[in-house]
């Protein structure tokens, strides 16, 4: 996977959306914020509709 997901932190709101529709991609850091642990535990496809788009506050982009 070329691109991988990140999470802004700073605009998290910890609402766990992304968490609830990919556990195998995200979860909760100490700070209770989400982050992606693991970038291929999803398609990209997957990762755009379930977390991506779907994300509240539009804090989720890709990182090249």
């Amino acid at each position: 996977m070329a691109r991988k997901p990140w999470v802004d932190e700073d605009a998290c709101i910890s609402c766990g959306l992304c968490i609830n529709n990919l556990p195998d991609v995200f979860q909760f850091a100490d700070n209770g914020k989400a982050e992606c642990y693991d970038p291929e535990g999803a398609s990209e496809q997957e990762i755009q509709s379930e977390a991506i788009d779907a994300c509240p506050v539009l804090c989720i982009h890709w990182k090249d």
